[in-house]
């Protein structure tokens, strides 16, 4: 379901552009005499003028794939399940005095599902005696609220854009429920369930954006590495074949890092 909204937005928002980018054009106009040396001259100058650094604002939307600790799906931690996902950014750089930097500002919505059946598989490689299946899955939810610098190159129609960034990042880990030895009357006899909560934590971020400028706007691909290290404050309630519970929190940090491949749209900012 995200990744169809993101899709209509980015759909609504690149027929918009072709829209009003269209409406502007008439036609090609009838070929003219060769222009003199000097005047020729002074087009190409002003045929160059594209090459003048800028800043943006843009939406981009792309695929989101946990790397490191965060997809590292080993042991029986809380963390390191995540699958790849999908993601939605708004960016805007403000070029300094039309300089070639800037200040970067970039809020980004990340999704990434937990591998449930991962989880449930290493938990059976630890205990042979029971037979684990997994209940309930759900999503890591990240939010990325980040500030910083960015630098462009203008190379005619073409801007590349370098940035880094430092902020927060708005985390929901999700809730994980499993259990084994499944009985008679539908249930199972044993069963783990780790509560869903939220957590925020400091946050980093480079990237690199490639930028091609049709007029005022331009079509917009990069590439973004976020990171951050959020500490867990969740529990696990577990429940026996007796009816007994007990409650176990779970704590320590969960590495969250994560690339993601945009494609989108930009309007420029002189």
């Amino acid at each position: 379901m995200k990744n169809i909204k993101s899709f209509i937005i980015l759909l609504v928002l690149g027929g918009a552009f072709i829209t009003a980018d269209a409406q502007y054009y008439y036609g090609p106009p009838p070929p003219g005499p060769a222009p003199a040396p000097r005047h020729r001259e002074r087009q190409e100058k002003t045929d160059d003028e594209g090459s003048q650094p800028s800043g943006y604002f843009g939406i981009t939307i792309g695929l989101a794939q946990p790397v490191g600790g965060f997809a590292n799906a080993v042991g029986g931690g809380y963390s390191g399940y995540a699958l790849p996902g999908d993601n939605i950014d708004v960016s805007l750089g403000i070029p300094i005095n039309h300089s070639n930097m800037g200040i970067a500002l970039m809020y980004g919505s990340y999704a990434n599902a937990f591998d449930i059946n991962g989880y449930v598989a290493n938990m059976q490689l630890t205990d042979q005696t029971r037979s684990y299946a997994p209940i309930a899955g759900d999503v890591y939810s990240e939010g990325f609220l980040l500030a910083g610098l960015f630098i462009t190159y203008p190379v005619y129609r073409f801007s590349f854009d370098f940035k880094l960034m430092g902020g927060f990042a708005f985390c929901s880990l999700p809730e994980v429920d499993y259990g084994a030895d499944y009985n008679a009357a539908g249930y199972y006899n044993y069963e783990w369930d780790n509560a869903a909560s939220r957590t925020t934590g400091f946050a980093y971020g480079l990237g690199a954006d490639m930028r091609y400028r049709f007029r005022r706007a331009s079509l917009m691909i990069g590439v973004d590495y976020l990171g951050s290290n959020p500490v867990i404050n969740s529990v696990q309630t577990y429940t026996d074949p007796n009816g007994y519970a007990s409650y176990t929190r779970l704590g320590g940090s969960m590495p969250i890092s994560v690339v993601s491949a945009n494609i989108g749209v930009a309007y420029d900012i002189r």
